[in-house]
């Protein structure tokens, strides 16, 4: 605890140096999660406890109108260490603008573009499904071309990533790099459609001497959203092929924004049901299940400047049930205070 005491510190510390002697302009925020969870077999209790889940420091440079930076650090409560508390960096990179209109080239450990992860904003408590089941990670090493469809009708990112996520590196990764591409199209204010491939050829550039396996990785997905008025509906389907092993499922989560509907009651009423099948060829191994969540959003306090929730509460129940039958199914309920803020310096 003392040595990541003492390593935020020394951060904090470079920042304010760095922004105070320097004419560059940075944003400093932070994110906090505290949360009480219940985890339920049945009607018993296997556990319950308070704890700060997830916490965000990040600091954002602006070297000038066509070149930025980000650096962020992950912190959370964890028995992994003896301390009780990890910190992994979830991003690092500069960011740069491209001769082409509203196009940018990002490079260093960037996010990953592809399906609900990159823009997720946990409006269940819950991962998005395609990080939820590991489909792929958040974040990666790596570059990615980004860049915004003419007239408002969506995006597209080109990117080229290590391949196993941001907190694999050195030995721990492979020789081969992985391809991505992402679509988000607009057809229609209010509609969203789009989709995500990533594939991963282990055998690619590697001689015939390797000890490296033969194994391909290929994911994809499709998205889709509509939103009007008080309601916002995600869908989702994806699926990962490890040598001919499928793994597949989907996503869908209502949101009806009650703000909309009554403005003195700044809240969100939200529902989601996940169905996974880790391989979708063996039927006999019951390995698949569903997950259903049920929660609202009470938001107390909002940025003045651009309405953005800063302060907000989370309720969730989640139900997660098991085709194999020996299998109970299990229940979790968390109550989340969420905050965040920030400024420049």
């Amino acid at each position: 605890m003392k040595k990541l005491g003492n390593l935020l510190s020394l951060l904090l510390l470079a920042v304010m140096i760095f922004t105070n002697i320097s004419a560059i302009e940075s944003k400093v925020s932070m994110e906090l999660w505290n949360r009480y969870t219940v985890d339920l077999n049945g009607t018993d209790i296997t556990k319950s406890y308070f704890s700060l889940e997830r916490g965000y420091l990040g600091i954002e440079p602006t070297f000038s109108d066509k070149m930025k930076g980000r650096f962020t650090l992950d912190f959370f409560s964890t028995d992994k260490f003896e301390e009780g508390v990890g910190i992994k960096l979830k991003y690092a990179y500069m960011d740069f603008a491209m001769p082409v209109s509203d196009m940018s080239l990002q490079a260093g450990l960037i996010k990953t573009y592809f399906g609900t992860i990159y823009d997720w904003t946990y409006a269940t408590i819950q991962k998005s499904f395609d990080d939820k089941e590991k489909i792929v990670s958040s974040a990666d090493y790596g570059v990615s071309v980004n860049g915004l469809i003419p007239a408002g009708f969506g995006e597209y990112a080109f990117s080229l990533y290590n391949g196993e996520g941001y907190s694999k590196a050195g030995g721990d990764i492979d020789a081969n790099p992985a391809f991505a591409f992402n679509l988000r199209v607009i057809p229609l204010t209010g509609i969203t459609l789009g989709g995500s491939v990533l594939y991963e050829d282990h055998s690619l550039l590697v001689d015939a001497d390797s000890t490296v396996s033969d194994t391909v990785r290929m994911v994809y997905t499709g998205v889709g959203r509509v939103a009007f008025g008080p309601i916002d509906i995600i869908a989702q389907y994806a699926a990962k092929d490890m040598d001919g092993s499928l793994g597949a499922g989907f996503m869908v989560m209502p949101v009806i924004k009650i703000n909309k509907l009554v403005s003195a009651l700044d809240m969100e009423l939200v529902g989601r049901y996940d169905s996974y099948d880790k391989n979708t060829d063996a039927d006999e191994t019951n390995d698949s299940y569903g997950r259903i969540v049920a929660g609202f959003n009470w938001n107390l306090f909002k940025n003045p400047d651009d309405g953005k929730p800063m302060v907000f509460v989370q309720t969730n129940w989640e139900r997660t049930m098991y085709e194999d039958t020996t299998k109970d199914a299990t229940d979790n309920v968390a109550i989340q205070l969420r905050y965040l803020f920030s400024g420049k310096m």
